[in-house]
């Protein structure tokens, strides 16, 4: 897999995370949670996937990726305004603004503001939702959130502070071309 493919990963895998407005501090912050899963990311003919483990402390975040047999190991650390992309070594390849560093290492950006929101099961809670669709249960299982489809399977029992929250296992992240799916192996909230 090539550094690039690598980077794309990582970068695309830090646009699909999210905290949930339930589990948010009254300050508006996002929820503190760790995740880990695996990532695929779909661009036209190409595909791609990793393994990841996601913290986020507040509007801070650290992801790190890993290809097949834990090749390519890369970290993303940002926060609300600025990210930084590392290599396995610690190194810095790359930092600045979300959109400055995504653009150019992938030619394009995501919602990042979002994403802590998007991976705990809901719309970003600062900017306008629509087409939201409910299971029987009443659980959200989908919306469009800034030109972005976004579904949800697999709801299960996550234990959290204060009692149990309903999280989807499954996420999948749509805008034109790009198609985003993260699945969900072990929540820490």
């Amino acid at each position: 897999m090539s550094v690039h493919k690598l980077l794309f990963f990582n970068i695309f895998l830090v646009l699909v995370s999210t905290g949930c407005a339930a589990l948010r501090p009254i300050d508006g912050e996002p929820a503190d949670f760790q995740l880990r899963g695996k990532l695929g990311v779909v661009e036209g003919d190409e595909s791609f996937s990793a393994r990841f483990i996601w913290h986020q402390q507040g509007p801070g975040f650290t992801i790190d990726l890993w290809g097949p047999l834990g090749q390519g190991r890369v970290r993303l650390r940002g926060d609300g305004a600025q990210i930084a992309v590392l290599d396995g070594d610690g190194a810095i390849l790359s930092q600045g603004g979300h959109d400055e560093v995504m653009h150019a290492h992938l030619g394009w950006s995501l919602p990042l503001a979002v994403l802590p929101d998007w991976v705990m099961g809901a719309p970003g809670d600062e900017l306008d939702s629509a087409e939201a669709a409910y299971d029987d249960a009443g659980r959200l299982v989908g919306f469009e959130q800034l030109e972005w489809a976004v579904a949800y399977a697999q709801h299960r029992e996550v234990p959290a502070a204060g009692g149990t929250r309903w999280l989807p296992r499954k996420i999948t992240a749509s805008k034109g071309s790009y198609r985003v799916r993260l699945v969900i192996s072990e929540w820490q909230i």
